[in-house]
């Protein structure tokens, strides 16, 4: 993991709002469910170059050759500066971070819930999994964009959105109440209030969850502690710590060391 400098291949709406990166860079094996972490500063002279002070954290979506697909969602100033970067261009990169998903057991029924840009942290890892099931849930349409590389996977894929406008309206957790038993293992990606409704369901269940978590952060590397979560007593590492890092003990969790309340 180093600091390395990543020129952009392309950087495409891929909908409304939800962009598309390529960026070649000279990258270690990456492990499905890692991260990285961008600047995005408008470039020019200081003090410009360093607004916004802080990098980005985003998803490796997925691997291109020599490079690698980000996914992003433009919600605020950094997202809009970055969706406005063109080919040509390069950005400051920090990467690959985190621990990302283990495998899963054999012999198991896999699923994968994902809400909203979450789905961009679990690509990877389904290119690496025969049979598995896919639950995609988001509040529209737009949000579902990249469905089809999923589909082009041979995943089993089920979609629900909040307004009806693809898929079954109304949450996902309900897709994975109907869709899990005893012998599955769920892995999730999503809003704090999915993952923590896909957790109980799983726990009422007895079934192995692991759940990526996002959050804002500053460092990317545990230093900072911007994004310490809070764990149940048994878990953590020998030290017995309460709260871990989502960057560096992270960003992948049993769901049931989490300590939801809190979270």
């Amino acid at each position: 993991m180093k600091v390395q400098t990543a020129k952009i291949l392309y950087n495409k709406e891929a909908a409304p709002g939800y962009f598309r990166i390529g960026l070649s860079w000279k990258k270690p094996a990456i492990k499905a469910g890692q991260f990285v972490m961008l600047r995005v500063d408008t470039g020019g002279d200081y003090p410009l170059r360093l607004d916004p002070l802080l990098r980005r954290p985003l998803g490796v979506y997925r691997s291109i050759g020599a490079g690698v697909e980000l996914l992003y969602q433009v919600v605020g100033k950094g997202t809009r500066i970055l969706s406005e970067k063109t080919a040509g261009e390069f950005l400051s990169l920090l990467g690959p971070l985190g621990n990302g998903f283990p495998a899963p057991p054999k012999g198991k029924k896999v699923i994968l819930v994902a809400g909203g840009m979450g789905i961009a942290s679990l690509f990877m890892f389904a290119a690496r999994l025969k049979g598995a099931t896919l639950l995609f849930g988001a509040r529209a349409k737009a949000e579902t964009a990249v469905a089809d590389d999923f589909k082009r996977l041979g995943l089993k894929i089920k979609i629900s959105t909040q307004d009806g406008s693809v898929g079954k309206k109304g949450l996902v957790t309900e897709l994975l109440k109907d869709e899990i038993t005893d012998d599955s293992v769920v892995y999730a990606c999503g809003p704090a209030g999915m993952l923590k409704a896909v957790s109980r369901i799983c726990h009422s269940g007895g079934v192995t969850c692991r759940v990526s978590l996002e959050r804002a952060m500053a460092c990317g590397i545990g230093v900072c502690l911007g994004c310490a979560v809070k764990t149940n007593p048994h878990a953590g590492r020998s030290d017995n710590r309460v709260y871990q890092m989502i960057c560096s003990d992270g960003p992948v969790f049993d769901a049931g060391d989490i300590d939801w309340d809190a979270f």
